[in-house]
């Protein structure tokens, strides 16, 4: 079949996991509730149960900070490795008490219980309860694969960008009460602490936009109130047209040499006009293992467009040739492709002047600078039900909170694509009537043909909702602005970590993109950007291939992450199996 007509997303029920509290000493029974985060996800909605950790046992406490939410079918150690979140709980307090800067009149609160509330992508979140009634979130980001210059920069500009959107444009916003982008610090690792949000109380009931969203079912009406939410949020978040593209710090945290550049005109507010600028972007492709702690690598801040597009092309390029060298990596499977990747790099190096639309002026909305926010999803906004919009019927809601901003960056605006969670590029199927024979197929075909259908109605839904909104940024949707950024798209997704033969997805796209453009066109592309008739022959074969064993790969669309309920049942039922290696597989027909 057809890869388009593959469905490669896996929709999972979650149960939730066990909440794990950390609790003070001398408080021996506390009320805690699970996270409510992760019931949104659950098709289940019982009351996790309550696992006390005694303060005494170390190895308790070594397994509190581990990551239990999930399995990797391959190389699961490392994996949970990355996601391991020690810090001095007993400095905490400390922690707290500054952060809060109360009057030393104030008698200092102690920890009454840390609660391990989620396990995300890419951090890890607390509740912490004060014995004064207080509540905040305690955010410790992974440390993954990324150096702590990255982490640093991440951090310091997510805060800033938190900061922008509260100040400026008066977003609801968690308020960030302390945050260290530094791991000298009495906890001993770079944190974040926040304003807790409770799902009721001063603000009302607060309920996660994924308990509102079915993309497989629910009418047109039930999923435009969510995708409303989300273009509601993208009015605010697209409002600024910047001067550069990077990403957005508080003045004091860039070189100096930026500090003379407003990152946006016409600022009339005293108080905000140095407040932020526009440094480095954060963007992972700028920050791989290899150009990590690399200061020539261009990070921007960047005034064009194609200096922009070059600097993506050049960022993967040198992390591939430092790869190259690295005698770890060269006698992996991964080694043998390099010199694939790398190739493939350069020929994109070489279009990336023709993947910016012709004829579009340089002031044009379409290519304007605007914020870009990698994680626009129901899982990360609250909404407060008791604020349902009965005067505005483009605003379900009132009181919307946007949670996690980290990877936030500046960049063309006809760059962006749909947020992830509703965008899709396979073929368009409106209805059942425009396949033949529907109900003669199997059902897991049914089911492929069912997803299309929904997933074009999400994204038209959201295009429909987009264009009332942003009249000047709508042609970005276009099927050429699309067509257009394929490219780059993939380049920026393309994650040799988890398969080698990712490169045939990217490889694929620069043809296709070739393909569709004039001879005119075509002869002004260096020949080292072309694909040579011998290039186009070995990849149409290996295509096929890479389909195949796509469909053999457990968990590809999640990167082989299984949710810990999913995996234990599909072990139990021998579904999964352990591999020679180690690495866990499909049973074998």
């Amino acid at each position: 079949m057809n890869k388009n007509l593959s469905l490669r997303t896996l929709r999972v029920a979650v149960n939730v996991r066990p909440s794990r509290v950390f609790i003070a000493r001398r408080f021996s029974k506390i009320s805690v509730r699970g996270s409510d985060e992760e019931k949104t996800k659950s098709a289940s909605r019982t009351e996790p149960e309550q696992v006390v950790v005694d303060a005494n046992d170390k190895d308790q406490q070594d397994h509190f900070f581990r990551y239990t939410w999930g399995t990797w079918t391959k190389n699961d150690k490392a994996e949970k490795d990355k996601r391991y979140t020690p810090f001095n709980i007993n400095a905490l307090a400390s922690v707290i008490q500054e952060a809060r800067n109360l009057p030393s009149t104030v008698a200092p609160a102690n920890v009454k219980s840390l609660t391990s509330l989620a396990e995300g992508k890419h951090h890890r979140i607390y509740l912490v309860d004060l014995d004064d009634n207080t509540q905040y979130i305690l955010r410790i980001p992974y440390p993954l694969d990324l150096s702590w210059e990255a982490r640093r920069a991440r951090m310091q500009s997510e805060v800033a960008t938190m900061d922008f959107m509260r100040k400026k444009w008066g977003m609801l916003i968690p308020e960030v009460v302390g945050y260290s982008a530094w791991g000298d610090n009495p906890l001993g690792r770079e944190y974040m602490l926040m304003e807790y949000i409770p799902p009721s109380g001063q603000h009302g009931q607060i309920r996660n936009l994924m308990s509102l969203w079915n993309p497989m079912s629910g009418t047109v009406n039930e999923r435009a109130d969510v995708l409303k939410v989300v273009v509601g949020a993208l009015e605010k978040i697209l409002a600024t047209r910047f001067n550069a593209f990077g990403s957005l710090y508080f003045t004091q945290d860039v070189d100096t040499k930026y500090q003379d550049m407003l990152p946006y005109d016409g600022e009339t507010d005293t108080s905000l006009v140095d407040r932020w600028r526009i440094g480095p972007t954060v963007e992972s492709s700028f920050w791989q293992r290899g150009i990590d702690h690399d200061g020539s690598t261009d990070r921007g801040p960047w005034t064009s467009t194609h200096d922009y597009l070059a600097a993506t092309a050049r960022a993967n390029m040198t992390a591939l040739t430092v790869m190259m060298n690295d005698p770890d990596v060269v006698t992996t499977e991964l080694g043998m492709y390099i010199p694939t990747w790398i190739d493939s790099y350069e020929k994109y190096s070489h279009i990336v002047g023709k993947l910016i639309p012709e004829g579009i002026p340089d002031e044009s909305d379409l290519i304007s600078p605007r914020l870009y926010h990698p994680d626009l999803d129901p899982t990360n906004i609250l909404v407060n039900i008791d604020s349902a919009s009965t005067d505005d019927a483009t605003v379900p809601y009132k009181e919307t909170y946007l949670l996690d901003w980290e990877g936030a960056s500046i960049k063309p605006f006809y760059l962006h694509g749909a947020p992830k969670f509703v965008a899709y590029n396979g073929y368009k199927v409106f209805k059942k009537e425009e396949i033949h024979d529907y109900d003669s197929l199997p059902p897991q075909v049914q089911s492929q043909v069912d997803y299309m259908i929904a997933a074009t109605s999400n994204q038209y839904t959201f295009e429909f909702l987009f264009r009332h909104s942003f009249p000047t940024l709508i042609n970005a949707y276009s099927p050429f602005l699309k067509a257009q950024r394929e490219p780059y798209r993939m380049a920026m997704a393309a994650d040799y970590k988890f398969h080698p033969l990712e490169i045939v997805d990217f490889r694929d796209s620069l043809l296709r993109f070739q393909q569709d453009l004039p001879e005119e066109i075509i002869k002004e592309i260096h020949q080292r950007g072309k694909f040579t008739e011998e290039e186009l022959k070995q990849h149409v074969a290996i295509l096929g291939e890479w389909e195949k064993m796509i469909s053999t790969i457990p968990f590809y669309s999640t990167k082989g992450w299984v949710p810990q309920n999913f995996f234990d049942e599909a072990v139990a039922a021998g579904d999964l199996v352990k591999d020679e290696h180690g690495n866990w597989i499909r049973k074998s027909e």
